[in-house]
């Protein structure tokens, strides 16, 4: 969801009734006095009805241009392009803002410029051209922290977030909304922070952890009705929709989603309302009811159509395609699918001419200032011949300058270089000692392990043997079997915290298991471990430092939060290796972890800065379940690993 920035001439106009709106434009005399209320009528139907609201607003764009008022006629401008731009008419909505943008820079308004920066960066992400998204947003903030603007700050991070997010840069995608929700709590802007948790729940869907999903969203969607601000409901709910359809409850999910579509028509929001009908078009074909999927498939592909909004008219054929083949139809099933795939190629050679222009246009630029650059020296030249006595003591005084200059920045290039290399040394000695302490450690506790479990195992049952042979009295030997069996499990379970045999011979994967199998036994708490594509071929010092990341993590949430359920997940991918603990125990405060003063945080950060790894962790005290993620660079754990 992007932040559109609303001028403060025409922000008053949203607390006023329609229809007392129209009785004020009727009352007023002179065309001057009329231009305010068309203004906030045309802001008042930007959702209602965009006709009309477009009506008002060239009405007073026409009174401002004859009485040459700039101010009125760029908020005029702004308006137009807002009532465009939420209808999905890019185009226009564009070259409204543009010609917005050029006058409040003429104006010098230096809030208002950043705000229609801000707005243009909303239609180039719309649009999916992200770079120029980027370019236009980063514009903007660089104003906002200029004016130290935070509450305007927040708006950019969100909608630079939501860049990422179509970029599937998740985790700073995340990152980016937690900080925007810290200035908005700092400023208790309420409806900053609905949107915030409006943006998380559309991000965790797509990670995924739908769970998390459907907690933002729902927390919006109440937020958002508290607050009366019904153009924002139709996100919040399709997003909590789609959470509670990956989570199998289809009742709820169609209750959500029939009622975004219902707003999205009323606010006449085509792109959005083509989104949900197909979304809601492939839950009815998961149902098995084919006549509904394929009336709302064919209803979204014809408003797609409209609106030349093509990645939805390719899910929507992709969606009548499998509708199609449900109902045996595999004829048409397969002209639905072929649609879909010439639309696809027509977004890849769209996007193919777009990147060619943006390079033919840079060509242009770089050529015009090299024949810029040429006439300029040209005419350099011809000046130096006027001026070549003067030119020749300015020279020679540049070339001492320089000299001058050149032998400071040596000499201050030369300290430092000295000053980096012994930060360099010390910060390479600081790790090698980190390194050697947490190895010698992690040796002792392998050489104790071996010998409680090769020494007094073997000794333990070796007298368990004797006693069994021996003929003495039934109950002493009973006894003594007892004592000894306790003894042995005793042993094994000190030789297995020191250093489980399991991590040793058959590496992390099977040490984790046998962990998670331990606690299990227990009872009480359950614990589940899974691996995708982990390389056995792992070093011994990323193998212990994770394992005891886990260990000390796990042995945290058995003692606090009150969980019975654990979830471990070890996940390599081509870049970078994942572990993930999820449980459902109460949440916490993450600063009364960072800030306290046990060793169990100091450990993992220790063992974390040993494997340049990193550490994510959400949680809320006000909710259950907590997700703790770790990421490992993959070119950091592809070293052989070397059973001790």
């Amino acid at each position: 969801m992007a932040f559109l920035c609303v001028s403060s001439l025409v922000a008053v106009g949203q607390n006023n009734n329609i229809d007392s709106l129209k009785t004020l434009l009727a009352n007023q005399s002179n065309e001057k006095s009329r231009i305010k209320p068309l203004l906030e009528l045309c802001w008042e139907y930007r959702f209602i009805n965009a006709d009309s609201a477009r009506k008002y607003g060239l009405k007073a764009l026409a009174i401002s241009e004859e009485l040459n008022l700039a101010d009125y006629k760029v908020e005029a401008l702004h308006n137009l392009g807002v009532t465009h731009e939420a209808q999905g008419n890019y185009v226009e909505a564009l070259d409204f803002e543009q010609k917005a943008l050029a006058l409040r820079r003429q104006l010098g308004d230096e809030s208002k410029t950043a705000n229609t920066l801000n707005n243009i960066g909303i239609i180039y992400d719309e649009q999916g051209d992200f770079k120029k998204a980027l370019e236009y947003y980063l514009d903007a903030r660089k104003i906002y922290e200029r004016l130290n603007d935070d509450g305007k700050i927040a708006m950019v991070i969100i909608n630079m977030a939501i860049v990422f997010k179509s970029q599937q840069e998740y985790p700073r995608v995340i990152a980016s909304y937690q900080d925007a929700l810290k200035i908005y709590r700092r400023l208790n802007n309420k409806f900053g922070i609905a949107v915030c948790y409006a943006n998380l729940g559309s991000v965790y869907n797509y990670l995924p952890n739908y769970d998390s999903a459907l907690h933002y969203s729902l927390i919006a969607t109440t937020e958002f009705e508290a607050q009366n601000v019904q153009q924002f409901l139709p996100t919040t709910l399709c997003n909590a929709g789609m959470a509670y359809h990956k989570l199998g409850n289809k009742n709820l999910a169609k209750e959500y989603l029939l009622r975004a579509q219902k707003l999205n028509e009323q606010y006449d929001n085509k792109k959005e309302l083509a989104f949900v009908m197909i979304y809601l078009a492939d839950v009815y074909r998961e149902e098995g009811q084919l006549t509904q999927a394929e009336k709302l498939a064919t209803e979204a592909l014809a408003i797609a159509l409209r609106i030349n909004a093509l990645k939805e008219v390719m899910d929507a054929h992709v969606s009548l395609s499998e509708i199609k083949a449900a109902q045996n139809n595999f004829k048409d099933a397969y002209k639905e699918f072929k649609e879909s795939r010439i639309v696809k190629d027509t977004l890849y050679q769209q996007e193919k001419t777009r990147q060619m222009a943006e390079l033919q246009t840079q060509y242009e630029t770089v050529k015009k200032e090299n024949a810029i650059l040429l006439l300029t020296k040209e005419n350099e030249i011809k000046d130096s011949r006027i001026r070549q006595s003067l030119l020749a003591i300015f020279l020679l005084l540049a070339i001492l300058g320089a000299l001058v200059g050149l032998g400071y920045l040596w000499s201050n290039r030369l300290k430092l270089k000295q000053q980096a290399e012994l930060q360099t040394t010390r910060a390479a000695l600081r790790e090698g000692q980190l390194k050697a302490v947490i190895g010698s450690q992690e040796e002792e506790r392998k050489r104790f392990a071996a010998d409680l479990h090769d020494g007094f195992g073997q000794m333990i049952s070796a007298l368990r043997l004797s006693l069994s042979r021996e003929v003495v009295e039934k109950p002493t030997v009973d006894h003594a079997l007892g004592v000894l069996n306790d003894m042995n499990v005793e042993i094994r379970n000190i030789a297995f915290n020191l250093m489980p045999q399991a991590l040793v011979k058959s590496g992390l994967q099977e040490a984790l298991k046998e962990f998670a199998a331990r606690i299990n036994r227990s009872g009480g708490i359950t614990i589940s471990v899974q691996t995708y594509d982990v390389d056995k071929e792992m070093s011994n010092e990323h193998s212990i430092a994770l394992y005891r990341i886990c260990q000390e993590w796990v042995n945290n949430v058995i003692k606090y939060s009150g969980a019975n359920q654990i979830s471990i997940q070890l996940v390599q991918h081509p870049q970078e290796l994942i572990l993930t603990i999820e449980d459902n125990g109460q949440g916490f405060e993450i600063e009364s972890l960072t800030s306290g003063q046990g060793n169990g945080w100091k450990n993992i950060n220790s063992r974390l800065h040993m494997i340049k790894g990193s550490i994510e962790i959400d949680t809320l005290k006000e909710r259950r379940e907590t997700t703790v993620v770790v990421i490992v660079p993959l070119m950091r754990v592809s070293t052989n690993y070397k059973e001790a």
